[in-house]
C-alpha cells in the first residue's frame, strides 16, 4: 500500500474516532485503535525498508511504531525482527520479551521466522519458545454497574483486543430500568405495546442498549424508552469517546446506535457508511456488530442524491456497495430519527420467547432487517420483497410504518424465524494490475469480503466478469431445509446473467458485464454506476434478510467496445485535467487514453496510450503484458520493453494522481516469422538492465 494513501486513510479514521493527541506510555484504552492505525503506517514502510536493505530507515520506522503504540505486540515484534537484521541480538531479545509481555504467542511463527534466524543460538530464546506455548490472557472487560437509564463507560470498563483492534464492554444486567414503563407517548403503537405487554406478549427494551456517536447531536428521545439504558461515556475522556462511524466498540447487549454526522468537506467527503464501505477493517467491524446484535443508523448526507458532479446539488448514488449491515437515512443530521424510533418500538415488540432466542444466537440484526426491509412503505405487495424496492442502499425515513413494523415485529413465532443468508465466493476471475487494469497496488478489485456483503470493483478491460458463488453457509434457527433466489436488485438485466449449480439454487455463477451510469429504476431521477445481486433463503416460512453481490463500475471512465466485446479504447480522468466524480478512496486519478490493436486472429497485440487526448501527442506504446515499448524493429514490432509500475503520488491536486514509473526490468522479444507484420512472439526473454 502506497503510504501517501495510507496516510490518508489513517487521517480519515482518527478524524472519525477522536483527537490523536499525545504519545502516552499507557495511552487511554480508548485511544488505542487510532492509535494502533497510526502505528500501522510505520510498520509497513519498516518492513518495505527492510526487504529493499534500508536497516537504518526501517529500524527508525520500527522504532517510530512502538514509540505510537506502545501497548503493541505487533510493532514490539517488528522492531526485533529489525534488531536481528542488524545483528542487534540483546535488543531483539529484549523487544521479543516484551512483545510476549504485549500478547505475542505465535509459536510456529517463532520457530520458522527467518528474519530471527541470527538469534535462534541465543540461550534466551528456549524460554521464550516455551513461553509463547503458555496461553496468555486476554484482558476481560469489568461488567459495568447500570444506574436508572445510563450505562455508564470508562476505561476500566472496557477492554481492547489487539488482533481486532476493537474495544469490548460488558454491563451487569442487574440494574433498575426492568420495572419501569414499556414506552411513552408514541399514541395508537404505545397503545399497541403496552396492551402486549400488560398480556406478556411483548418483551419490551429491557436489555437494550442506545448507542449515540455525535455527541448527543441527534438523539433518541430515549425518555420515551424508559427501559432502554443508553450508553454513556465519563466525562474525563473528553474527546477519546468514540464519534462518527462506530467502528473501534462491540458492546455487551443489543444495540442501535446512530451517528448524524458526515465527512462533509473536502476532497475525502463522505457519510460515515462509504468510510465503512472503503475500509476492510472497518466493514469487518460492520459485520461483526451485524452478527452481535447491533444495529446502526447513519445518513446518507451527501452520497445518494439525484444529479451528477454536484450539479443540481447531487452526485447520485456514489456508493461502492451495499451491505445489510446498517441502515442508512436519506437526508442529513436527524434523517436518523425515525429510524431509530421504529427499531426501539420493534426490540420492544418482540415476543419475550422469540427476543430471548435471538439474542443468544445473535441473530437480532438480522431479523430487524429482514423484518424493517418487507414492511417498508415502498414495499406493497409481498412478491416486492426480492425487487430493488425493499432493498435500497438508502432508506427514506417518510416510508416507515411503526404500526406496521410492530405488529409484524410481534406476530413472529420461534417458528417463524426468518433464516440467515450467508456467501462465499467460491471462484473468480482474476485481473492483474499493469495489463488488465492501472492502480496503486492497494486498488485491487476486491473490495471486501464478508458473510453477507461481498463488493467488488470492475477495473479489468474485460467486458465481462464470471464468479461462482455458494449461499450453503447459510443457516435457518429451527433447521429448515431452504431454498435460494439470486436476484437482480439493480442494474441492466440483459447485461448480467444468473446460472444456479444445484437443484436448491444453493450455489451460483454470475456473469456481470460492463455498466457505464444508469437510473437505478426508470421511476427515479438517481443515477448509479453499481450493480446489485441479492441473494435470499427461504426456510418455507418466510424469506432471510438480503446478502448481497455488488460491482462498482468507475464513472471517470470512458469506455468503448468492439462488435466482439473486445476493449477498443479507455479514456481516463481526474488526473490532470477534471472528471467525472470517482471516489478517491478506491480508485487513484488519472489522465490519459489507451487505444488497443487486435490481429486478425483476435489476440490483443498491445495498445497505444496518449497523455494529451485532445491533441492526441505523447504516445507510448505497450505490449500485451503491460510493458513499455523502447525497441522495434522495421515493421514496427516490439523488440524490447520494460517493465513499468503504478503509484499514488501527491502533486499540486489535494488527492493523489497515479504515476506511471519504469520497472527493473527488460524483456526481449524474438518472432516466428517476418512474413506476419504483427508475428507471433516465439519467446520472450528476462534480461538485466
Amino acid at each position: 500500500m502506497s503510504v501517501v494513501l495510507r496516510t490518508i486513510q489513517i487521517v480519515v479514521l482518527i478524524i472519525g474516532f477522536g483527537r490523536y493527541s499525545c504519545f502516552g506510555d499507557e495511552p487511554n484504552v480508548f485511544r488505542r485503535p487510532a492509535l494502533l492505525e497510526a502505528s500501522q503506517a510505520h510498520k509497513q514502510k519498516a518492513i518495505f525498508y527492510a526487504r529493499t536493505g534500508q536497516l537504518d530507515e526501517a529500524l527508525s520506522n520500527s522504532q517510530e511504531a512502538v514509540k505510537v503504540a506502545p501497548f503493541s505486540a505487533t510493532a514490539y515484534y517488528i522492531l526485533a525482527e529489525i534488531y536481528a537484521k542488524r545483528g542487534q541480538v540483546e535488543e531483539c531479545i529484549t523487544s521479543l520479551k516484551r512483545a510476549q509481555e504485549l500478547g505475542f504467542r505465535d509459536v510456529t511463527f517463532l520457530k520458522r521466522d527467518p528474519d530471527l534466524a541470527s538469534v535462534r543460538k541465543h540461550p534466551e530464546f528456549a524460554n521464550l519458545i516455551a513461553e509463547a506455548s503458555r496461553p496468555f490472557e486476554r484482558p476481560k472487560p469489568k461488567p459495568a454497574q447500570l444506574k436508572l437509564g445510563v450505562a455508564l463507560i470508562g476505561p476500566e470498563n472496557a477492554a481492547w483486543d489487539e488482533s481486532t483492534n476493537l474495544l469490548r464492554t460488558a454491563y451487569d444486567w442487574k440494574g433498575p430500568n426492568k420495572t419501569l414503563a414499556i414506552i411513552r407517548e408514541h399514541g395508537e403503537v404505545g397503545r399497541k405495546l403496552w396492551k402486549w405487554n400488560s398480556e406478556k406478549t411483548a418483551a419490551g427494551n429491557y436489555g437494550d442498549l442506545y448507542d449515540n456517536c455525535d455527541r448527543d447531536h441527534s438523539n433518541l428521545k430515549y425518555a420515551q424508552f424508559p427501559q432502554i439504558y443508553r450508553i454513556e461515556y465519563q466525562p474525563e475522556l473528553g474527546e477519546d469517546i468514540p464519534h462518527g462511524l462506530q467502528n473501534r466498540i462491540l458492546h455487551g447487549g443489543v444495540v442501535i446506535g446512530n451517528s448524524s454526522t458526515a465527512m462533509a468537506g473536502g476532497p475525502y467527503w463522505r457519510s460515515n457508511a462509504r468510510l465503512a464501505y472503503v475500509q476492510k477493517h472497518s466493514i469487518g467491524v460492520l459485520a461483526q456488530q451485524y452478527f452481535q446484535n447491533h444495529l446502526y443508523v447513519y445518513p446518507e448526507h451527501m452520497d445518494h442524491d439525484p444529479g451528477h458532479n454536484g450539479k443540481s446539488f447531487g452526485f447520485g448514488d456514489v456508493y461502492p456497495a451495499n451491505t445489510p449491515y446498517v441502515l442508512v437515512s436519506q437526508g442529513s443530521s436527524y434523517s436518523d430519527q425515525p429510524f431509530l424510533d421504529a427499531l426501539a418500538c420493534m426490540l420492544a415488540a418482540f415476543r419475550p420467547e422469540v427476543k430471548k432466542l435471538l439474542t443468544e444466537n445473535a441473530w437480532i440484526a438480522p431479523t430487524l432487517q429482514q423484518i424493517f426491509r418487507s414492511n417498508y412503505i415502498a414495499v406493497e405487495k409481498p412478491d416486492d420483497y426480492l425487487t430493488y424496492r425493499a432493498h435500497p442502499s438508502v432508506f427514506d425515513g417518510t416510508l416507515i410504518d411503526p404500526m406496521k413494523l410492530i405488529e409484524a415485529t410481534h406476530a413472529m413465532t420461534i417458528e417463524t424465524i426468518p433464516p440467515l443468508a450467508r456467501i462465499r465466493v467460491e471462484k473468480q476471475e482474476q485481473a492483474v494490475v499493469g495489463s488488465d487494469y492501472f492502480e496503486s497496488s492497494e486498488h485491487g478489485e476486491d473490495l471486501f469480503d464478508t458473510p453477507c456483503a461481498i463488493a467488488r470493483i470492475g477495473r479489468s478491460m474485460q467486458y465481462r466478469r464470471r464468479m461462482s458463488v455458494s449461499a450453503r453457509e447459510s443457516v435457518d434457527m429451527n433447521k429448515k431445509p431452504m431454498r435460494f433466489a439470486w436476484v437482480v436488485l439493480r442494474g441492466d438485466e440483459s447485461l448480467i446473467t444468473i446460472e444456479p449449480l444445484d437443484k436448491a439454487a444453493s450455489r451460483a455463477e454470475l456473469t456481470v458485464a460492463w455498466h457505464p451510469r444508469r437510473k437505478i429504476s426508470a421511476s427515479s431521477d438517481l443515477e448509479s454506476n453499481r450493480v446489485d445481486i441479492g441473494v435470499f433463503a427461504h426456510n418455507g416460512t418466510d424469506w432471510s434478510a438480503p446478502a448481497f453481490i455488488t460491482w462498482h463500475f468507475l464513472d471517470n471512465e470512458e469506455r468503448e467496445y468492439d462488435e466482439h466485446q473486445r476493449i477498443r479504447s479507455v479514456s481516463y480522468h481526474g488526473g490532470t485535467d477534471i472528471g467525472n466524480y470517482a471516489d478517491p478512496l478506491i480508485q487513484t486519478p488519472k489522465t490519459w487514453k489507451d487505444t488497443y490493436r487486435y490481429a486478425n486472429d483476435g489476440r490483443l497485440i498491445g495498445w497505444t496510450r496518449t497523455r494529451d487526448i485532445e491533441t492526441g501527442k505523447a504516445a507510448e506504446e505497450f505490449t500485451p503484458e503491460g510493458g513499455l515499448v523502447i525497441e522495434t524493429d522495421d515493421k514496427g514490432r516490439p523488440l524490447a520493453a520494460r517493465s513499468v509500475h503504478y503509484v499514488a503520488q501527491l502533486g499540486r491536486k489535494a488527492t493523489p494522481s497515479l504515476v506511471q514509473l519504469p520497472g527493473d526490468e527488460i524483456w526481449r522479444y524474438t518472432y516466428a516469422g517476418p512474413e506476419d507484420l504483427i508475428g507471433k512472439i516465439a519467446s520472450r526473454e528476462k534480461v538485466t538492465p
